[in-house]
């Protein structure tokens, strides 16, 4: 069974609130979870007790049409779909970016090679320049040559 509050909420929001519909946003919600019958509910099944005669608009992610269809079925939700937006890697911004090749730029030399301190004095600049100074006590300061 429902926990109190949560039959409470939905009590409150018909019979004090008197909202004119419910609306869920996201997926795995509670209400179509409740205990009662998969198909065909009935007035002793706790979605159907809960939801009552309210609209139950739901705006779920278009890829996830299982849990949609449950949702339908067990808490009578109109369900709105929307696809969600493409995820990408944000990556470093100009500096760390720039910083990040120069380490490796240096993690690549070999052995005696010349470029080895002009890479350290770029790379101390460029922790300078992305405000690493405020985190790294220790950081050469930026006229020190390496």
């Amino acid at each position: 069974s429902p926990h109190h509050g949560f039959a409470a909420y939905h009590t409150y929001l018909e019979k004090v609130f008197q909202a004119d519909a419910v609306l869920h946003f996201g997926t795995h919600g509670s209400l179509e979870f409740m205990p009662g019958k998969q198909v065909g509910m009935a007035g002793t099944c706790y979605p159907d007790r809960l939801i009552n005669s309210m609209p139950n608009l739901y705006y779920y992610a278009a890829n996830n049409p299982s849990e949609a269809t449950i949702a339908k079925r067990r808490s009578y939700a109109a369900t709105i779909s929307y696809l969600t937006p493409p995820a990408e890697n944000a990556g470093l911004y100009k500096g760390l970016k720039e910083l990040g090749e120069l380490v490796s730029s240096y993690k690549g030399l070999r052995e005696n090679e010349a470029r080895g301190p002009s890479i350290v004095n770029s790379i101390v600049a460029a922790a300078y320049t992305c405000n690493l100074d405020k985190d790294i006590t220790d950081l050469p300061a930026e006229d020190a040559d390496a």
